[in-house]
């Protein structure tokens, strides 16, 4: 039993299923069924990634009032962009998140927001959140099982495979 609380003590692997359950549950409906597709059909997985590409894409650019935001994802993902532009994009998603009108475009602006903390991590070694990236790492598989195909895809399983590393 734990002293501080009277509750029997948890063992480690307890602890890791707590989190991994706990990280699946913070999924939405759509990304637990495009995890589902993937997992039954690899194949399908460029046209899922795709087809998330183009929602997500379409979210945005309602948030932002403009149809100028296409390249959001696809510069977040990109290598060659700056630690300087990765900042702009994830203060940019994060204060769509924290205007938007219902779960469907905060979980894009979300994405959003890691996949451009996950690109500086990955591209440039660069930490530009203060969330600790650790915590991240099953988000990140998951984000990567769900881009399978599309350049997102390979960002969040590069940065989940660094963090499993370190």
């Amino acid at each position: 039993m734990s002293p501080e609380d009277g509750k029997p003590a948890r063992s480690p692997a307890d602890t890791g299923t707590a989190r991994t359950r706990g990280h699946l549950d913070s999924l939405t409906g759509n990304q637990l069924k495009t995890l589902l597709m993937v997992a039954a059909d690899p194949e399908a997985a460029a046209d899922t990634a795709a087809a998330n590409a183009a929602g997500v894409e379409r979210l945005l650019a309602e948030m932002s009032g403009t149809r100028d935001t296409a390249d959001l994802l696809a510069n977040a993902a990109n290598d060659t962009t700056s630690v300087e532009e990765l900042i702009r994009i994830k203060e940019l998603a994060k204060t769509w998140a924290g205007e938007a009108a219902d779960h469907s475009h905060r979980e894009a602006a979300r994405l959003l927001y890691h996949l451009a903390v996950a690109a500086a991590f990955v591209h440039h070694g660069a930490a530009i959140s203060g969330r600790p990236l650790p915590r991240q790492q099953k988000l990140y598989e998951a984000f990567a099982d769900a881009w399978v195909g599309h350049p997102a895809g390979h960002v969040f399983r590069e940065a989940a495979a660094r963090l499993t590393r370190e």
